[in-house]
């Protein structure tokens, strides 16, 4: 399973009236976003309108991702959970541009247990043929995340880092649905600065724990982009655009490698470091012989400076020594 790196988060933009409605789908349409988390929300919309909207992400290229249950729905037992699925799932499922999520918080529905959470993953995969992806979102220790059903992993921790050393012994593809919004909330989890929310942007990305964006900045209405959509104003968003556009040339081949900072790389083709917080003043790459065009890119200025065509079997590359730089190989022909 293929999964690109990016997704934000508008849970609620769907039961809005169609100014705000109009104005969430023109800001996915000029974002680096192609997938969006929404809250299935069955109980507060019609499904005729839930596929309305549904039809309308397709339109401009984008994914829903539907979180089927969540505590504000009122639905908290087994019985009813399934009922509500059987409801919802067939009818959406007929749309090529929906992922599932179960829950994004299953701790917050105390009726339902592991056993029934796998048995609704049974249920969807039942209810909704067509092989669209399904998770939950847990902490990344939770053993529900990797029961049989779930083509995914989907957690909510701090860091990228911390993501890859507790998931990587599993074999399914994990992405980060929570790890914090850009935001001045009192949340601390809806008050990163955007230069925290690029960094884990690029760090999970190159680790292949793909970070969904959030954003809780209150806008006049006193509404957030993640709860309700509307317009999108962070400082992040445009600078994941780049990281979208590095990420489309990026061979699919490409591995890890954990190092001092993390890398991506198809050896003897293509190699893609990212610094982070470091501020080398330079970096050292062993690599088979050959050329090599180096880039140095920084993150937060946007911009792609090319650092000419080295030989290896050693490529030493400049850094500016400031935050936030990646370094890119990739073999001459």
């Amino acid at each position: 399973m293929r999964i690109g790196p990016m997704a934000t988060t508008a849970l609620g933009w769907h039961l809005h009236g169609e100014k705000r409605r109009a104005r969430t789908l023109a800001a996915l349409a000029s974002s680096p976003f192609d997938r969006v988390r929404m809250a299935a929300a069955a109980t507060r919309c019609t499904l005729d309108e839930l596929e309305e909207r549904i039809s309308e992400l397709a339109a401009i290229g984008v994914t829903a991702e539907i979180v089927l249950l969540r505590a504000e729905d009122g639905i908290d037992d087994a019985g009813a959970a399934a009922r509500y699925v059987t409801e919802v799932v067939p009818r959406l499922a007929a749309h090529a541009n929906v992922w599932w999520s179960l829950s994004d918080d299953p701790a917050a529905l105390p009726g339902l247990s592991e056993h029934d959470w796998v048995a609704l993953a049974r249920l969807v995969a039942e209810e909704g043929p067509g092989r669209h992806p399904l998770s939950i979102t847990t902490g990344p220790d939770d053993p529900l995340l990797w029961r049989h059903g779930f083509t995914h992993g989907s957690v909510t921790v701090p860091r990228p880092r911390d993501a890859w050393v507790r998931t990587r012994d599993h074999h399914l593809p994990v992405l980060m649905d929570m790890c914090g919004y850009e935001g001045d909330a009192d949340d601390p989890w809806r008050s990163l600065p955007p230069e925290e929310v690029v960094t884990s942007a690029w760090d999970g990305a190159i680790r292949r724990r793909y970070v969904t964006h959030g954003e809780a900045y209150a806008d006049d209405e006193g509404l957030t982009w993640s709860r309700d959509g509307g317009t999108l104003t962070g400082e992040a968003v445009p600078r994941l655009a780049l990281l979208r556009h590095v990420f489309a040339g990026t061979p699919d081949e490409a591995t890890y490698r954990d190092r001092d900072a993390p890398m991506l790389e198809l050896p003897g083709e293509f190699y893609l470091e990212f610094c982070g917080e470091h501020r080398f003043p330079q970096r050292e790459y062993e690599v088979p012989e050959g050329r090599y065009e180096v880039e140095v890119i920084d993150t937060w200025e946007m911009t792609v400076t090319p650092g000419g065509v080295r030989e290896g079997p050693t490529v030493t590359v400049d850094l500016p020594g400031t935050v936030g730089q990646a370094v890119r190989l990739r073999r001459c022909p």
